[in-house]
């Protein structure tokens, strides 16, 4: 009896373990890995080499150390002068006049702008006073500021002025519209302009 139950024993067990075994390997077998998940374990190592390399780069060179001091850099700059420095150096014998939002074409005031251009401050007052164009009173105004300007600001004698530059620049366009036949709008453009007017002093 005693037999029996040892041999019964023995073959319970070694069924047990039979089962068990399939279990035991479908546990420890590792699932395939795809092509994607490698590629992309490959990108990780090969970024994290590039950046230890990268690091090792950066450590090793030396740190560069400028030469020069604050108050240096500033003296430099005071002392060389700037191109917007000798433009306004050099514009400072001039007075200028700047004359916006003409109720005017630019086109009308031009014809006025090319017959004052070059002259002396008196003879514009003559031809602005005598010549029968609208456009003459806004140049007079522009003309009057400028020699004001160069009188009471740069102290010059106005008896020696004459325009050097003078020039009408469009403005923007107010757009109206007129009632025409047949109940349609006819457009109408009220144009204006900016003059900027220069005066020098002629030399002796």
């Amino acid at each position: 009896m005693a037999a029996l139950s040892c041999m019964a024993s023995g073959a319970v067990a070694a069924a047990a373990s039979a089962r068990a075994a399939p279990v035991s390997s479908r546990c420890v077998a590792s699932r395939p890995v795809s092509a994607h998940s490698a590629g992309m374990a490959m990108k990780r190592s090969v970024g994290l080499v590039g950046a230890m390399k990268g690091m090792a780069l950066s450590s090793a060179m030396p740190a560069k150390t400028s030469t020069r001091r604050g108050f240096e850099v500033v003296a430099m700059a005071i002392s060389e002068p700037t191109e917007a420095a000798v433009v306004e150096k050099v514009a400072a014998d001039e007075a200028v006049c700047y004359l916006g939002s003409v109720r005017m074409s630019p086109y009308k005031v031009r014809r006025v702008l090319d017959v004052i251009r070059g002259k002396s401050y008196e003879e514009c007052l003559i031809m602005l006073e005598f010549m029968p164009y609208r456009a003459c009173e806004p140049v007079l105004n522009a003309l009057f500021s400028a020699a004001s300007n160069a009188k009471n600001n740069l102290g010059m004698n106005k008896a020696k002025l004459y325009v050097s530059e003078v020039y009408a620049d469009g403005g923007s366009t107010m757009k109206r519209f007129h009632p025409r036949s047949q109940g349609r709008p006819f457009p109408i453009r009220k144009r204006t302009c900016s003059i900027t007017l220069k005066m020098k002093e002629r030399g002796e």
